[in-house]
């Protein structure tokens, strides 16, 4: 169970008793992964990750990059991102640590969320090293780099920079 500091949010859908409906369904025929969650699930995910980005620093104002796969995780970091007021740009996660470095020097984000992994039907795609490989490239270096690890590939961490 992931411990989290809730943060305030617009509780609107739950309040006005959603709470129990589905608002995200996510289906991955590679993967072969089917998830659902409610109004009520989705608040909980979103502030617990809110909560994550305030106690790493993030503030009203403040970029993050966010480069995932299409997963549930990504649809959560953007949601969090907005609910504390902070700028997400979405990088493709098939994009070259070269195209990456590029988009943090544009962003100059505060931090990086990212995934271990991306999956295709033929192959797994690391996006680790190509995170450690973007950074190293620009020339604005992210604070941190929070990620998410898939089952398929676990990544690396770097010591002082990376949350798991």
């Amino acid at each position: 169970m992931l411990a989290c500091k809730q943060i305030s949010l617009n509780r609107t859908e739950v309040a006005q008793g959603r709470g129990q409906q589905t608002t995200l369904i996510y289906d991955s025929p590679i993967t072969n992964t089917k998830m659902q969650f409610t109004y009520s699930e989705l608040l909980e995910k979103v502030a617990c990750f809110a909560g994550l980005l305030q106690a790493n620093g993030v503030v009203k104002g403040d970029r993050v990059v966010i480069y995932m796969p299409m997963i549930s995780e990504a649809v959560i970091a953007m949601l969090a991102s907005a609910r504390i007021g902070a700028i997400h740009s979405v990088v493709f996660g098939g994009f070259s640590a070269n195209e990456l470095a590029v988009r943090i020097n544009d962003a100059q984000p505060k931090l990086l969320i990212t995934a271990s992994c991306g999956i295709e039907v033929n192959r797994i795609i690391e996006y680790k090293p190509m995170i450690d490989q973007a950074i190293a490239l620009a020339e604005h270096k992210p604070a941190q780099v929070i990620l998410f690890q898939r089952e398929q590939c676990l990544a690396n961490m770097q010591e002082g920079r990376d949350i798991d």
